[in-house]
């Protein structure tokens, strides 16, 4: 991340700022049970400790196969604020993670739709019978804000999620779907707040639940129900230390 003249610092692919420091990762996890039980793997989409899926399945199956595309990762160029009253923002880095975490998050995107039973396959190719979903990864930012009294620590998930229907008459894909979802968590101000790695699988797991419900509100993958082209959503949502002031 680089730092503007006015205290904001633009965000780039790897790092953000290495500054952020935090207790060893079995005591930011849950730390009970015996050690052998325990995975300090750091994937959550391996690893429940991080993130556990939401038993989300639809009562009314559809009958469109999906394509979920490669995910996009949008979030370089994001402006962060580092400061906020006097007191500094610091800001996690990818770096703590096994993998990259667009692979991750795409691996947990992937699963969640197989197993919400929405849709009746989710294919490996693009077929011109199927929907296309485009995912692009708008925030996925951990971090924490300095007080006279402790810290506050955040994190936030933006996932815009575009569906396109199958391949018309005029060769093209209509845009059917298009929405970000997404979700903020922030602890209270404390000597010892809980660690932005827990935060951020909480926020996952709302941005998760609400992208299968809108997906399965929309009727996308329900050829016996109108759907209708959208207009395209925003292209991002606020970031979480921008949104709001952090109190």
């Amino acid at each position: 991340m680089r730092e503007n003249a006015d205290g904001t610092g633009v965000m780039t692919r790897s790092p953000l700022l290495s500054r952020l420091s935090f207790a060893p990762l079995a005591l930011l996890l849950l730390g009970a049970g015996a050690c052998d039980a325990l995975n300090y793997t750091a994937d959550f989409a391996d690893n429940s400790l991080f993130y556990a899926d939401v038993p989300f399945v639809t009562k009314a199956p559809g009958d469109r196969p999906v394509f979920v595309a490669p995910i996009h990762d949008a979030r370089e160029g994001t402006v962060l604020p580092l400061h906020d009253r006097g007191f500094p923002i610091r800001y996690g880095t990818d770096e703590f993670w096994e993998r990259p975490v667009p692979e991750m998050f795409s691996e947990v995107l992937v699963r969640q739709l197989e197993d919400s039973e929405m849709f009746p396959a989710v294919l490996d190719h693009a077929d011109p019978e199927a929907l296309v979903l485009k995912p692009t990864l708008m925030l996925f930012t951990v971090g924490a804000k300095e007080g006279i009294s402790g810290s506050m620590t955040f994190a936030e998930v933006g996932l815009r999620v575009e569906v396109f229907g199958p391949v018309g008459a005029d060769g093209e894909r209509p845009r059917w779907h298009d929405h970000v979802y997404g979700n903020r968590q922030v602890s209270e101000m404390q000597v010892n707040p809980v660690s932005p790695y827990r935060l951020i699988g909480r926020a996952l797991q709302l941005t998760m639940s609400k992208t299968l419900s809108g997906l399965d509100g929309s009727n996308v993958a329900r050829s016996d129900v109108p759907v209708e082209a959208v207009e395209p959503a925003l292209a991002s949502p606020r970031p979480a230390a921008a949104s709001a002031r952090l109190r």
